[in-house]
């Protein structure tokens, strides 16, 4: 590791750091909030499910087929030009989205943000690093993940505030357009390091030094590391080795591509399950209806009464898809302290069950009451799969192959545009004489991700 000095005067930058923290609560409300407008979608364009959950899908095509140009052009330019540039194709998405009302101008609009938010994060994660005293380096990242994925969970009550103040839900674009713009002139100002540029401090031994971050950060920093060394062809030599020569690469690209198409493609049928299975605006029309489903519909009409909103139907579905993001961000907070304990194989195989059998019980009831905590379940068990499945890839091959790997399983993340367009097409296929589409049978498809990433853990190697 090369010893090199950095002006790390946090006073210098707390400017940045501020936009810095602003631009990851905006990339998690812009991304994830595609769960709670899908039924939205459905019904505002009469298009099927599949086609509903295609369109969401098209950020994650976005996200496969940039991230390594951005990282070109970000080795050419520089961190500060890459952010600005992406967070302005950013807002030209959103305003596309709030202003042009049709399912093919959403499309394109969602995929333009998928474009910009994936600069966004190719610029952001190394940034924190050259903004950061060493030492501190993965608490502002663990700090910037939970401020993330509180724009992640806040993103459905987005929905919920606008429709409950008599709006139509893409009003929620607008005030998207608006953090966008403020985003965008907040990385614009401040003072940026005079070494942005550089790519050689060893990001991930900073990360690996804090067990609050564990194999997450480390996951991040060998991102970063992709994308930020597209200069180094020797990479690119043993990726084609690693692809042509070592099959085990595939066991866990296939790993990384279903689990994260598996994440979003449940968190995208949340709101049409609780709407076509369970029937929940028949079930629930008012907050003594939401109240009367036990203590778990308590506490969701607690928290939509915090946050001022009406706790009907609307605005429980949309709070189970924000449960279930904040379930995730819980669950890696957990999941750090038990990976310290656990060899990943064993927490990958515990875990993953554990979110099939969440899954399973969100799925065989008819009482809504066990689905708004099953769902959220799910998101905390299935947390720490992504760094889980990605440092165990890292220890299976020598450590010259660590960007080459990398680059491949950052690649598989495109399966993020696969799995829920997947699930919502079996739902319709099987959907029969039914009025609405078998998600039950959808659903299936989600077992068959979560037991392919068992499978990986059993081939794990301690």
């Amino acid at each position: 590791m090369k010893d090199k000095t950095v002006n790390k005067n946090t006073n210098d930058f707390l400017p940045l750091l501020a936009a810095v923290a602003f631009a990851y609560f905006a990339f998690g409300a812009i991304t994830n909030v595609a769960g709670a407008i899908i039924p939205k979608i459905r019904e505002t364009y009469n298009v099927s499910s599949s086609l509903s959950a295609a369109l969401a899908a098209t950020f994650f095509i976005a996200y496969g087929l940039t991230s390594i140009p951005w990282g070109v052009f970000m080795e050419k330019n520089s961190k500060k030009t890459t952010l600005v540039i992406s967070s302005v194709i950013t807002t030209l998405g959103v305003i596309l989205f709030a202003s042009v009302p049709g399912f093919l101008p959403n499309m394109i609009s969602m995929f333009l943000c998928g474009v910009g938010i994936t600069g966004i994060q190719v610029a952001l994660n190394p940034l924190v690093a050259e903004i950061s005293d060493p030492s501190k380096y993965s608490r502002n990242l663990t700090m910037f993940m939970v401020i993330n994925g509180a724009g992640s969970s806040l993103a459905g009550i987005f929905v919920t505030a606008i429709e409950n103040n008599g709006f139509h839900w893409t009003m929620t674009y607008w005030i998207f357009t608006a953090i966008a713009i403020v985003m965008t002139l907040a990385v614009s100002f401040p003072k940026y390091p005079k070494n942005e540029g550089a790519n050689d401090i060893d990001e991930e031994s900073r990360a690996s030094g804090s067990s609050e971050m564990s194999a997450s950060a480390i996951a991040k920093a060998r991102s970063d590391e992709l994308h930020t060394r597209c200069k180094a062809t020797n990479s690119e030599n043993l990726t084609i080795e690693l692809l042509t020569k070592n099959p085990l690469i595939y066991l866990y690209a296939v790993g990384i591509f279903l689990y994260v198409g598996v994440e979003v493609g449940v968190a995208n049928t949340i709101a049409l399950y609780f709407e076509d299975k369970l029937q929940i605006f028949s079930v629930i029309q008012s907050a003594q209806d939401l109240i009367g489903s036990g203590s778990i519909g308590q506490a969701y009409a607690v928290v939509l009464n915090f946050f001022g909103q009406e706790a009907n139907a609307e605005g429980a579905k949309n709070l189970v898809i924000s449960f279930y993001w904040l379930g995730l961000l819980f669950g890696r907070f957990v999941g750090a302290a038990i990976l310290d304990k656990v060899p990943g194989k064993y927490a990958i195989m515990g875990y993953i069950t554990l979110a099939a059998t969440s899954l399973f019980f969100a799925t065989n009831t008819e009482d809504i009451s066990i689905a708004l905590w099953a769902f959220p379940a799910i998101g905390f068990f299935i947390s720490i799969m992504f760094p889980t499945i990605y440092s165990t890839c890292t220890n299976a091959f020598p450590k010259e192959y660590s960007s080459a790997i990398s680059g491949i399983l950052c690649t598989a993340i495109i399966g993020g545009a696969v799995i829920g367009p997947v699930i919502a097409f079996v739902a319709e296929l099987t959907q029969g004489a039914e009025a609405v589409p078998n998600w039950d049978a959808g659903l299936l498809v989600a077992y068959a991700c979560y037991a392919y990433i068992f499978v990986v853990g059993l081939f794990s190697r301690k």
